[in-house]
């Protein structure tokens, strides 16, 4: 469902006033982007990778459609905004998210065979001493931490890993 034009409009100024209050260093990196086949406008930005790291999918953030969409590693997660866009219901939600992300207290696991994604999740650091004990198989476990702490990718069976995963 696309949404109106003023509709449009008052979402991507309402998180631009939710990115002043909160991240007010990431303005810089804004982007007007254009979805021609609705005839819209939509905010994007790309986070700058902290020093000496360089993500394959770097932190983006997105206003395309009824929803902020954020995205990292091979993960991504929609956060609704209200009917009214003033984004109050989900502000905590994406704050509460971002700073989880940026301390690394969460990681994104993904899963892959051959070049083909099978999940990506969040999880948190303390799961890869489940994960690391997952014998190993035909399909690669990859970790992408905000500081680059925890990235690292290794071989693993998939039932073990949905196993390990769920326990």
């Amino acid at each position: 469902m696309a949404l109106s034009k003023e509709n449009a409009q008052a979402l991507n100024a309402g998180f631009l006033d939710f990115l002043k209050a909160h991240f007010p260093q990431w303005l810089e990196h804004v982007r007007i982007l254009r979805d021609e086949d609705a005839g819209q406008d939509f905010l994007g930005l790309t986070i700058p990778d902290p020093s000496g790291i360089t993500h394959e999918h770097p932190l983006e953030i997105s206003t395309w459609g009824e929803e902020i969409t954020v995205f990292f590693g091979d993960f991504h997660t929609h956060f609704s905004w209200p009917e009214g866009f003033d984004g109050s219901d989900s502000y905590g939600q994406i704050i509460d998210f971002l700073q989880a992300l940026l301390n690394e207290d969460i990681i994104i696991a993904s899963v892959w065979k051959e070049d083909r994604m099978r999940l990506s999740s969040t999880a948190h650091p303390g799961d890869l001493t489940k994960f690391s004990d997952v014998p190993a198989g035909d399909h690669e476990l990859r970790i992408a931490s905000w500081r680059g702490t925890y990235d690292r990718r290794f071989p693993v069976d998939w039932q073990s890993y949905l196993k390990a995963s769920h326990s």
